[in-house]
């Protein structure tokens, strides 16, 4: 079964396959997304704030593009370049030796493993990825929020599914500078800790609307 958080894109971006990646080189997890060690106690005004300002400035973005790093629960750790365009739609591409393609096309997202042949689907809305690329995003009404904290200059927004449909919990990692998403961490039902980090992000910018077409290998 896919592990959509991871990407989830998220990927990440949300989601991800992080049981189908071989072991690659290790890595620690970078800084950006590692969890905050200290955190001021917020108070509830201060909460509903930046949930607020986070939501607006995530949803600002229309289109964005760069580069992911991906550090895994086996400790592997993999590269590649991820393309979004809200509503919906993402797109994560895997740096060899890794196999895997992730495409959401605004109903669907699809796992393509090129090595296998093989292209798993499964509904938008049953994803996290349902959350980060709504066009509308409002946390509170589209997730349970169970943590807001603010340490080493990054806003950490911990969700988990309001419908109780998918297990684990997603953390937002923001720069508290500007609420731009720096990266995520998620933690999947068997407690695997996956986390994944934005670089090189252009926003704005136009994107092929074939680059969230997949199709299935019989059908190339």
């Amino acid at each position: 079964m896919m592990n959509f958080f991871a990407p989830i894109a998220a990927a990440a971006m949300i989601a991800g396959a992080s049981p189908l990646l071989p072991a690659l080189k290790q890595a620690p997890v970078s800084p950006a997304v590692a969890a905050p060690a200290t955190a001021a106690q917020l108070s509830n005004a201060e909460r509903a704030t930046i949930l607020k300002q986070a939501s607006s400035a995530l949803a600002g973005v229309k289109t964005a593009r760069g580069r992911f790093e991906q550090y895994s629960p086996d400790g592997a750790y993999s590269t590649g370049q991820f393309a979004m365009q809200r509503p919906g739609k993402v797109r994560f591409d895997y740096d060899d030796p890794v196999p895997l393609l992730m495409v959401s096309d605004g109903t669907t997202v699809a796992l393509q493993d090129a090595d296998l042949e093989t292209t798993d689907r499964v509904p938008l809305g049953s994803t996290p990825l349902s959350l980060l690329l709504s066009d509308r995003l409002d946390f509170e009404s589209q997730a349970n929020v169970l943590d807001v904290r603010r340490a080493n200059g990054t806003t950490n927004i911990t969700v988990q599914d309001k419908a109780g449909e998918m297990e684990g919990t997603l953390t937002l990692v923001l720069s508290e500078a500007d609420n731009s998403l720096v990266g995520w961490r998620s933690v999947d039902a068997n407690g695997g800790n996956t986390s994944v980090q934005l670089s090189d992000i252009e926003t704005g910018a136009k994107l092929n609307p074939r680059l969230f077409i997949l199709r299935d290998f019989d059908n190339n």
